[in-house]
């Protein structure tokens, strides 16, 4: 890897390759309905400071985003956890981190719930070919998927609550739809009646009710575009099964949503987000269950993150293109990189991922670092973070707007081409990076620092537990040792800690 050399016009070149090459990733599709993406040199300005900016999905605009109260809720769609995540799905988990953490930088205050979904067809299939518990099962994948997201510097949810766990909340919101003639029973299993909520649609924009009709011998439902919300229990189902008063069984995957954000957030929060595969069915349906339950809506803003393509093409195990964390690494590049590589593309058009991504976002990476261990070296390490940004103030702009990511890298690198910080720097500098880098969720790789012997017990026990397959145990313990400002990174066979990121707002 070639050295930065702050002021020869080869060196900038070759940045200046580097943003053209990850501007390149984008593809043509995208969340339906928005426009193309704000293209460099035109991003508006005319914005109150520090406010948010973000298209929604749910009026086709871009938007400002509003608190609720003072806060802002943030849901998002959680993994399943029957598997690893792939990529694709952490494509949008980056997405909504950024997000996050565009808001906190803004004094939104942001209040994030990220749900896991441990009771659907591939927990209860996945738990029964692995012979466990679902319990258990899930709660092994749920720790791949944190150590995932430890990897890719993700801030941890406020609440990351599990639809097991919200069984009760399910059956009253059903229950109510029930006594309103908008749900009906046919043997043992409910259904909400598309027919009784006239503005079924209104998320994706259905034309002419083109709904997705299945045929199921299990389901007698009265119309066939009805989608369960109580699943009656079958023998497959095992020992997984609820009481209600509809009978035995368990929740289907949309009402599960609607509990966990109105328990965690309360009605008509700010933003809503998922992948754009989650816009239908799945959030239409909790947009109906939830408003006809309740009378008010469930989210103001609409947040959809578009597809990840490999080489063109859909990622998928029958294709052999299907790609985790892991896989990434294990090929020899960085996590930090990956993450880069993520967010190459706006958030809102696709991401045609390719080798040359991760390449080109690995160069980009070791240019950015060379000039945070320069401020770093420069003022000595000790400022805290910087309070607003003023060197940076245009990146900072254009994420405001739309979290245009892509744009404000080239901005970065535009300014990095006019600056020397090694003759030029001083402690604000190393501070303003700081935020800078918080903002990407690219913090510099942390210093060692010793750890007290109180923490060392916890993240022994956690990895006692972990050994005995005690995953419950262990992402408790993994909570606590967050709540103390450390994070633990799991390897084959053993773990290392360091100070967790500073979480702000």
């Amino acid at each position: 890897m070639e050295s930065l050399r702050w002021t020869r016009a080869g060196t900038w070149q070759s940045v200046r390759e580097i943003c053209l090459a990850l501007q390149r990733t984008c593809g043509r599709e995208g969340v339906p309905g928005r426009p193309d993406c704000l293209h460099p040199g035109q991003a508006k300005n005319d914005m109150a400071m520090d406010q948010l900016r973000l298209y929604n999905t749910l009026s086709r605009r871009v938007e400002p985003v509003e608190k609720d109260g003072d806060r802002c809720g943030v849901y998002c769609c959680g993994p399943t956890v029957y598997a690893p995540a792939h990529i694709g799905n952490f494509r949008t988990f980056v997405a909504v981190d950024l997000l996050v953490r565009t808001l906190a930088l803004a004094s939104y205050d942001p209040f994030f719930v990220r749900n896991l979904t441990d009771i659907d067809d591939k927990t209860i299939a996945g738990s029964q070919a692995a012979g466990q518990g679902l319990e258990d099962f899930t709660g092994h994948w749920t720790e791949v998927f944190h150590r995932d997201c430890a990897a890719l510097n993700l801030l941890p949810p406020a609440v990351e609550p599990r639809a097991t766990d919200h069984i009760n909340e399910q059956l009253a919101i059903i229950g109510r739809l029930v006594e309103r003639g908008i749900a009906y029973e046919r043997d043992g299993s409910v259904y909400f009646r598309i027919a009784a909520w006239k503005d079924y649609g209104r998320l994706s924009r259905l034309a002419d009710r083109e709904l997705l009709a299945r045929e199921n011998g299990r389901f007698a439902k009265d119309g066939a575009e009805d989608f369960v919300l109580w699943k009656a229990a079958r023998e497959s189902d095992g020992s997984v099964r609820y009481a209600s008063p509809w009978g035995p069984g368990r929740p289907g995957w949309h009402i599960e949503c609607s509990a966990m954000a109105w328990k965690h957030l309360g009605p008509n929060f700010s933003i809503h987000c998922g992948g754009v595969d989650l816009l239908f069915p799945h959030h239409e349906n909790e947009i109906a269950q939830t408003e006809a339950a309740m009378d008010r809506p469930i989210a103001r803003h609409w947040f959809h993150v578009a597809h990840l393509q490999i080489g063109g093409e859909k990622m998928s195990k029958s294709l052999g293109n299907l790609y985790t964390v892991a896989d990434i690494v294990t090929a020899g590049h960085s996590s930090r990189t990956l993450r880069l590589a993520l967010s190459s593309c706006h958030y809102g058009r696709e991401l045609c991922f390719r080798p040359e991504s991760l390449q080109s976002a690995g160069q980009a990476l070791a240019q950015l670092d060379a000039v945070g261990k320069v401020l770093q070296k420069s003022s000595g390490g000790g400022r805290p973070m910087a309070q607003q940004f003023s060197r940076w103030q245009s990146v900072w702009e254009a994420v405001l707007e739309d979290l245009n990511l892509p744009l404000a890298i080239g901005r970065l690198f535009r300014g990095l081409r006019h600056w020397n910080p090694e003759k030029n720097a001083n402690d604000d500098d190393w501070a303003e990076w700081q935020r800078l880098l918080f903002l990407l969720g690219l913090s510099l790789p942390p210093r060692e620092e010793a750890v007290p012997d109180g923490i060392r017990s916890l993240a022994e026990e956690r990895m006692a537990a972990r050994r005995a397959r005690d995953f419950i145990r262990a992402d408790a313990l993994r909570r606590k040792l967050a709540d103390e400002g450390w994070a633990v990174r799991d390897t084959e066979d053993d773990y290392t800690l360091s100070r967790q990121q500073p979480r702000t707002g």
